[in-house]
């Protein structure tokens, strides 16, 4: 059962990461990870990320003792995605 909930939360995380980051790119923000943004010039924006999010996706799933460990950073991603998302959009007023 922990572990069908922890990878629900990968999932839930997954997506949060994909909008947070779209929205990201919206206010100006640009991608750090370098495969993430090679995806992005290949494939777009939006096909970059969900691309990559699929490779996380089954990355992910197979994972089974550290994937707390994998959510507590994509949290933190989240959140960082987040405060970009600030900073941008008040520096934009």
């Amino acid at each position: 059962m922990r572990l069908l909930q922890a990878r629900i939360t990968f999932v839930i995380l997954q997506v949060l990461d994909l909008l947070t980051t779209l929205a990201a790119f919206r206010v100006g923000a640009f991608e750090v990870n370098p495969l993430v943004a090679h995806l992005t010039t290949l494939l777009g924006p939006v096909g970059g990320l969900v691309c990559s999010k699929l490779i996380a996706l089954l990355l992910g799933w197979w994972v089974r003792k550290r994937l707390w460990m994998v959510n507590l950073f994509y949290a933190g991603i989240i959140c960082w995605n987040v405060y970009v998302l600030l900073v941008l959009t008040h520096a934009r007023h």
